[in-house]
């Protein structure tokens, strides 16, 4: 009897490129299928989607060196082919920069199908206080505690806690001065949840009292960084 031929196994090696797929019940399914070598192409599609597909398949923000590494391009191919992306507004994502590092976010004007879709319709929304102490934050990172009491006149401590919680702001390190304060700033989950690309996108501030709210925002934080020198001082003394 003429034996059949066997079947392929399926087996994937893990050496080579995949990429996953849903399967049934959820189970991700892994599929071979090698991409071409990066001299095969060079084409500015090609290119344009293979950026997308690294900052897709990114566990979090990367880098435009991180993506020159893994595309085997240069930087400066990579700024172009991301400036290219950036113009387009037929996609349902953005690119969201945040410092020196990039991402893919959901495209705001399809907010309120993504929360639905996602179940946030309920999740609570921020008090008052944890605006206003964002807002100081976001214009003024970084920013330390005593700066952001200067300006509300209030202890701040709670709503601290409660943005770090929610993951809006992040600690970018320490002032050099007196007890050494937490300097904090804003996160890449601030932009997604204002539907910000970048924080170039925050808009002007505006008068209070027919004075400039930058000067007086400035104003306020630089008295309460003048009195933590003085304090310092007065400890050396």
């Amino acid at each position: 009897m003429r034996d059949r031929p066997s079947a392929p196994t399926g087996d994937v090696d893990v050496d080579d490129p995949i990429s996953t797929v849903a399967g049934r019940d959820d189970v991700a399914v892994s599929i071979q299928t090698p991409l071409p070598a990066a001299s095969d192409s060079r084409d500015p599609d090609d290119i344009e989607a293979l950026i997308e597909a690294l900052l897709l398949a990114a566990p979090q923000a990367a880098t435009v060196d991180e993506l020159a590494r893994g595309a085997e391009m240069e930087a400066d191919e990579v700024e172009r082919a991301l400036a290219a992306i950036e113009q387009r507004a037929d996609r349902g994502w953005v690119v969201q920069r945040h410092r020196d590092t990039i991402q893919l976010a959901t495209a705001p004007r399809f907010a309120s199908h993504v929360r639905r879709f996602l179940n946030l319709d309920r999740e609570t929304r921020l008090s008052g206080a944890a605006l206003e102490t964002l807002a100081v934050i976001a214009y003024q990172q970084p920013v330390t505690r005593a700066e952001i009491e200067a300006v509300r006149g209030v202890d701040c401590a709670g709503v601290l806690a409660t943005l770090h919680d929610r993951a809006l702001i992040e600690q970018l390190g320490r002032l050099d001065t007196v007890g050494h304060p937490i300097q904090y700033g804003t996160t890449p989950a601030f932009l997604r949840h204002f539907g910000f690309r970048s924080l170039a996108e925050m808009p002007a501030l505006g008068q209070i009292n027919g004075r400039d709210a930058r000067l007086l925002l400035d104003a306020a934080t630089a008295s309460a960084g003048l009195e933590t020198d003085t304090e310092g001082q007065e400890q050396r003394a």
